[in-house]
């Protein structure tokens, strides 16, 4: 009889991992987005966009899917696929107005680092007319004034 708590206590302890993805799966959509920003900022970008996706596909009207989707065009910028980045912070603004105007002040720096200064500008003067009064407003000025002065 003694043999059976021995091999009970590596079952417990493999019962304590599974509890963390049931805990999960039971729909804490504020731990799965800390979570997914977590992996973001360790810099494991694919996989961050990976749980950033499935936190909108579980969750498409929470209001952190907008900050999900602007994190997934922020890890593509990250890898330098601008791009993708571009595609990915346009998508922002399916889900409201909460981070629209830094996403449509990343959209500018896409086009800035595709080589469209044009389409960098536009982004860049539709947040100073669209969200005036917003930090990205402030810091879209301010690019407009630096790369204006470039072109000249």
């Amino acid at each position: 009889m003694t043999p059976p708590p021995a091999p009970v206590v590596p079952p417990a302890a493999t019962t304590v991992a599974p509890a963390k993805p049931a805990q999960k799966a039971g729909g804490n959509p504020e731990q799965e987005y800390a979570a997914a920003l977590a992996t973001y900022r360790a810099r494991e970008h694919g996989q961050a966009v990976i749980d950033f996706l499935d936190f909108i596909a579980k969750y498409p009207k929470h209001p952190l899917a907008g900050n999900a989707q602007y994190w997934i065009g922020e890890a593509y910028w990250a890898q330098r696929d601008y791009r993708q980045a571009l595609v990915e912070f346009e998508k922002v603004f399916e889900h409201g107005p909460q981070k629209a105007p830094d996403a449509q002040l990343k959209i500018g720096l896409c086009y800035l680092r595709l080589g469209d200064m044009p389409r960098a500008q536009q982004a860049w003067q539709r947040v100073v007319n669209e969200y005036p009064k917003s930090e990205s407003a402030a810091m879209a000025r301010s690019l407009i004034a630096t790369h204006s002065a470039a072109r000249r």
